[in-house]
């Protein structure tokens, strides 16, 4: 049965969508099964993936709120994974969710429906701390938080954790934090190096993955192609980081 994953950060720009795909391609890679989950009205993850978010007739949106069947939804693309897409449709979702019934548990029924088939489930939030966002820690097992090595980044995971917590204590207690991914990181700066230091100061607690994604404009290449950074002409430092992650979650979950 998979383990669910959520990567979020309230702070926009943060490389959520830019982690979550390729970690799940990783994955993928690992002949794991993986699912993921846009629940970005930009529907980013799902242009990344290789499709058009406006052209798609059905997307998450219709299993929230329409209650169409998610393996009728669900799109395979060519590197191994499956997708539960999103469009700008999702954008109404928080408002006529407001008062159904079971609001913040949406996100756990549609996922608990496809469970079974799955290895990893991986969920991309907007950069928001609403009511999406809010379903998909409900929903989820372990929360992973890319934080880009800017001041901003380490302002929204306080925000962030916050808000974990209060799921925690309403509704789903055994949600935990899996780690802080470092994103963005550029070695040439005192203040990347600076806010890297930060990260475990401030956040003594938590997990900071040794996995550090370096800056590098090959993502925004990669993702303008609709290829994982993996396919790049180009060695890009931080495309090993996601596959080194990959590798550790495996290996963990293993031992359960």
């Amino acid at each position: 049965m998979a383990v669910v994953y959520v990567l979020a950060n309230q702070k926009g720009g943060v490389g959520k969508t830019t982690s979550t795909y390729n970690l799940g391609v990783a994955l993928a890679e690992l002949r794991q099964r993986v699912l993921l989950v846009d629940l970005d009205p930009q529907g980013g993850l799902t242009f990344c993936a290789g499709f058009e978010p406006e052209d798609l007739e059905r997307t998450v949106y219709h299993c929230l709120l329409r209650s169409t069947p998610v393996t009728d939804v669900v799109l395979q693309n060519d590197y191994g994974i499956d997708l539960l897409p999103a469009n700008i449709d999702l954008s109404i979702a928080e408002f006529q969710l407001i008062n159904a019934p079971a609001r913040e548990r949406r996100i756990t029924k549609i996922i608990n429906d496809v469970r079974e088939r799955y290895d990893f489930v991986l969920i991309d939030c907007q950069p928001s701390l609403g009511l999406l966002t809010l379903n998909a820690l409900a929903a989820a097992d372990r929360v992973i938080i890319p934080v880009s090595c800017e001041y901003l980044s380490v302002r929204g995971t306080s925000a962030l954790l916050k808000l974990i917590n209060k799921v925690r204590g309403q509704l789903n207690s055994e949600l935990k934090v899996a780690g802080l991914l470092p994103t963005m990181f550029d070695s040439r700066t005192a203040h990347a190096r600076k806010i890297l230091n930060t990260l475990k100061t401030e956040f003594p607690k938590l997990h900071l993955y040794p996995h550090v994604v370096n800056r590098s404009i090959r993502f925004a290449e990669a993702a303008a192609q609709r290829i994982p950074i993996f396919e790049t002409k180009t060695q890009v430092p931080g495309a090993l980081a996601y596959r080194e992650l990959a590798r550790d979650l495996v290996k963990f979950h293993a031992k359960d």
